[in-house]
């Protein structure tokens, strides 16, 4: 169809589920599943908790993903999917289990490399399994994307990787099962949320459905954030948290993420932080730069958010990551300032991500903002 202005696809079957135990044998689809999940989520009984609740299916666990899952643990999963004859698989956990389901319920049944795809040029197959995924964390939004993100076995590097088949059948909202989530990691995703919401809204494919979603998401997470961080008991908060990272991983899923993620890559595979640390730590010195070409909208954005200018959301924003304890300088998380050149440098590895950015994106500006935030 030609003159088209905009196109938004979720086909996301979303479910919001209560407090109590959560049942999927109505949403198998079949007799066998794999619950993909991490070492913490299983040692600590969560995942066998679910896995328990479903009566209708034979369930087998595959529990050994680490942070930046790799393209090994990919192939590994990809095994355990394989040795169970499974009809269906259930990421649980955070962005990490969720991605690797992805991609493993994509590759089961191939006797390719998941790195020969990630790096190779290899085709990944399609998915013919049934993929369910519920978050346990509230911030990567990966329930409702179609991307993936992975570290390369080979050569180090992080990838993200977008694909029609990573979106899953079904998303499910447990808030529940957040309410144990650590201080630092309710921050981490929390601020990743943010990034995806904020990115979505300035973003150059941005549009008036992703616009909406991310608008609220960032109001949510405003008012929010901070009560799940002192006080993770609160299930509001917890509920809501999970409702802005879903929203704001609709948004993205359109749109694609811009500066701040893309300058993440080379900050958390160099200095080993968390996603939402490198993602949050640039996100003040993007929004000052945002204004290049989009000064209007971030205007009402700064105003919708309470404050009287984009300088003041950016001062906000830096007070936010104070107050969860979180750097805010590159220095905090051990770079050193001769390092900058070659940040800057690896970052434009990501450019058409970069692009994306209301903003002028050349490495001598990359480095400019770099050297602002040292």
């Amino acid at each position: 169809m030609k003159n088209i202005k905009f196109r938004f696809f979720m086909p996301v079957e979303i479910l919001m589920a209560d407090e109590g135990q959560l049942d999927l044998s109505d949403e198998i689809g079949g007799d066998s599943a794999v619950i993909v999940t991490d070492p913490f989520l299983y040692e600590s009984g969560q995942a066998l908790t679910l896995g328990k609740s479903i009566t209708a299916a034979r369930v087998n666990y595959f529990h050994h993903i680490e942070p930046n899952p790799s393209t090994d643990t990919v192939d590994a999963c990809k095994a355990a999917i394989e040795a169970a004859g499974a009809s269906a698989v259930i990421g649980f956990g955070g962005g990490s289990c969720l991605d690797t389901a992805k991609a493993a319920a994509c590759m089961a049944g191939s006797d390719k490399r998941f790195v020969e795809c990630l790096e190779g040029g290899k085709e990944i197959p399609d998915r013919r399994l049934r993929l369910i995924l519920i978050p346990t964390t509230a911030g990567t939004g990966s329930e409702v994307t179609n991307v993936g993100v992975y570290t390369s076995s080979e050569t180090g590097a992080k990838i993200p990787l977008v694909r029609p088949d990573f979106y899953g059948d079904m998303a499910v909202l447990y808030p529940e099962a957040t309410y144990t989530m650590p201080p630092a990691v309710t921050a981490n995703t929390g601020m990743d949320a943010f990034c995806h919401a904020i990115e979505a809204y300035w973003n150059k494919n941005s549009q008036p459905f992703c616009d909406a979603c991310a608008l609220e998401a960032l109001k949510l997470i405003k008012d929010n954030l901070l009560t799940a961080y002192y006080t993770g008991e609160d299930k509001e908060a917890r509920k809501n948290m999970c409702i802005a990272s879903l929203l704001a991983g609709a948004a993205f899923s359109q749109t694609r993420t811009t500066g701040p993620h893309a300058l993440s890559y080379p900050l958390t595979a160099n200095y080993h932080v968390a996603h939402g640390v490198g993602c949050a730590l640039s996100l003040p010195a993007f929004i000052r730069l945002s204004t290049q070409k989009e000064e209007a909208k971030m205007v009402r954005l700064a105003k919708e958010l309470g404050y009287e200018s984009v300088n003041s959301l950016a001062d906000g924003v830096e007070e936010l990551l104070g107050n969860l304890h979180m750097p805010t300088r590159l220095r905090d998380i051990g770079a050193e300032e001769k390092d900058l050149k070659g940040i800057a440098k690896e970052a434009m590895n990501y450019y058409p991500q970069l692009a994306l950015t209301p903003a002028v994106i050349t490495e001598e500006s990359l480095l400019c903002l770099l050297q602002s935030i040292y």
